[in-house]
């Protein structure tokens, strides 16, 4: 019986063509495939399953106010969801990023400088003259993704973004006010000197598949790598991954109480240990159904979520 090597290579041998242009292209095809699947491995992901930029509402309110102020003083009518989607393109999802300024200059891109002439005929003398004149003219979507310079799969993130009406955001509450930080009690905060809660317990529409949803804990963005800490004494139940919640600990407190942390990059406890208060258990990370850094973080009660800020 021929080997396993020997029968490959006579397979390739009689699919390979006899023309050497048909054989130069047979074999730019062989090399270019597991790159191909490379890309879609890694990068398909991302692109397919991004649908809501993930803003809060004090950092969509600067796009609001940015398209404001610029159709105000032009008379144009700039979308600023147009300005959100290209930002969450050009930002990565990081609206930590953003600013005030940023919101302005990217909503002035939107206004084309043009400088026009015309004659003018002076009605005392008959004299003929040329003057300038600037007009300002609203430039399109489109003109403007081609100055940032845009790829074309970064232009089509950007449109898909605005296949859903964005204006939810807006309304979507975190569940705490700006500056916020929590009173830890019962539990300690799981990642302590991170206090930014990007997504609150309850009805919210889900960031990946852009569907309404259900939201049983908080998100709290955090840069990759933060430490995670076990918000109060326990028994880890789990460690390991668990589909959309990826990487994920749960800890069991005792009396029903158990917390959830999940999208970790990595788990730092195992199954059976006990843990005290404050222990590092895990990494902040972004695996699972994740379309950024963060720490998802839930507080069951008999099984049931609960809004973990009422322990806050």
């Amino acid at each position: 019986m021929a080997a396993p090597a020997a029968v490959a290579v006579q397979i390739l041998a009689s699919l390979m063509p006899n023309d050497p242009k048909d054989i130069i292209k047979w074999l730019l095809i062989i090399i270019m495939l597991p790159l191909a699947l490379l890309v879609l491995l890694f990068a398909g992901p991302v692109v397919m399953h991004e649908r809501v930029p993930l803003a809060s509402p004090s950092q969509v309110e600067l796009y609001v106010d940015a398209a404001g102020a610029i159709n105000e003083e032009y008379g144009f009518d700039v979308n600023w969801q147009h300005l959100l989607a290209i930002d969450a393109v050009r930002l990565k999802q990081d609206f930590s990023r953003t600013s005030a300024a940023r919101a302005v200059n990217l909503a002035e891109m939107f206004v084309e400088e043009i400088t026009k002439t015309r004659t003018v005929t002076d009605p005392e003398t008959g004299e003929i003259t040329t003057e300038t004149y600037t007009v300002y003219e609203q430039k399109s979507l489109s003109e403007v993704l081609n100055d940032l310079g845009f790829t074309r799969a970064q232009k089509h993130k950007v449109y898909e973004f605005l296949e859903i009406d964005l204006t939810f955001l807006r309304d979507v509450g975190t569940g705490v006010p700006p500056g916020w930080m929590p009173v830890e009690g019962r539990f300690l905060w799981p990642v302590p000197g991170e206090y930014r809660v990007t997504s609150g317990f309850g009805s919210r529409v889900d960031p990946v598949e852009g569907i309404d949803g259900f939201h049983y804990g908080l998100d709290v963005g955090c840069a990759m790598g933060t430490p995670v800490v076990a918000a109060a004494d326990g028994e880890v139940v789990f460690a390991g991954k668990a589909g959309n919640y990826g990487n994920l600990v749960k800890i069991d407190h005792g009396n029903g109480y158990e917390t959830r942390y999940a999208h970790l990059w990595r788990i730092k406890v195992r199954y059976g240990q006990k843990v005290k208060a404050g222990k590092v258990i895990g990494y902040v990370g972004s695996t699972g159904k994740s379309t950024g850094p963060h720490l998802h973080f839930e507080i069951r009660l008999g099984g049931r979520p609960v809004n973990p800020v009422d322990f806050y």
